[in-house]
């Protein structure tokens, strides 16, 4: 599946309609519907190079590892946030010049520019920002979740988990469309290979994002690095944020 493509389509395929609207116009040097297409074409590419590293997650392994910084991960969302905004911002300026030049197909762009803002954009947004302030920007790598004392780490605190997988839930309900399997994987600790992970216990990767006292120690918080290795090590980006928001 090329990656580029199918997200392309989140954008172009709502205005492709409209290039034949109104085809026996008058086209003059550069009409307003030549303006309005390049302006979507250039748009259209603004919003995919943001979701470069988003596309290799669905078609590879993810790519944040245990050394990653929070803060990282956090300015990772926010980016997606500001430039889905702008994306979105910019959509409405064509429509709002489309009508200042008299367009005949400012209307039908109007329609198809607030479907995609309301069915795509504006959750992407959502749910970005709400990732993004969920992890805020600790300096500790997302492996470390030992507590301040044993390890020197801390994970997100309380309702931040809950918010983190709420904000990842609202990007890929839009981007994924059922990509991935959230059962990929296997469903043992790597800490013996045979006993199966419960809602994360200790030593399991579902400590990564935990609450300060997860880890418990040091050494548990090395079990948790290493368990998360085990489950992500064969599954595809897909896969892992399939299983993030799965019953969420």
């Amino acid at each position: 599946m090329s990656k580029r493509k199918t997200l392309s389509a989140i954008i172009m395929t709502l205005f492709l309609g409209l290039v034949s609207c109104n085809s026996s116009a008058t086209v003059a040097e550069e009409s307003p519907q030549s303006r309005f297409l390049k302006s979507v074409i250039s748009l259209g590419n603004d919003f995919l190079n943001v979701f470069t590293s988003f596309g290799d997650m669905v078609g590879g392994v993810l790519g944040f590892n245990t050394n990653t910084k929070k803060s990282d991960v956090g300015a990772y969302f926010k980016k997606i946030h500001d430039t889905v905004e702008g994306t979105k911002i910019a959509l409405e300026k064509i429509v709002s010049d489309m009508r200042s030049e008299g367009n005949p197909n400012a209307e039908a762009t109007d329609t198809a520019v607030k479907k995609l803002v309301s069915e795509t954009l504006s959750k992407i947004i959502e749910g970005a920002k709400t990732a993004s302030e969920a992890i805020g920007d600790a300096s500790d790598p997302i492996g470390n979740v030992a507590v301040a004392a044993a390890g020197g780490g801390a994970g997100v605190a309380g309702t931040g988990v809950d918010s983190l997988v709420k904000g990842i839930k609202g990007i890929v309900d839009v981007v994924l469309k059922g990509v991935g399997n959230a059962d990929a994987g296997d469903a043992n600790k790597a800490e013996d290979g045979k006993t199966e992970r419960t809602a994360a216990g200790d030593g399991e990767a579902g400590k990564l994002f935990a609450t300060a006292n997860a880890g418990d120690t040091a050494d548990k918080a090395k079990k948790v690095a290493a368990d998360a290795a085990k489950a992500v090590g064969a599954v595809t980006g897909a896969d892992i944020l399939q299983a993030i928001v799965k019953n969420r």
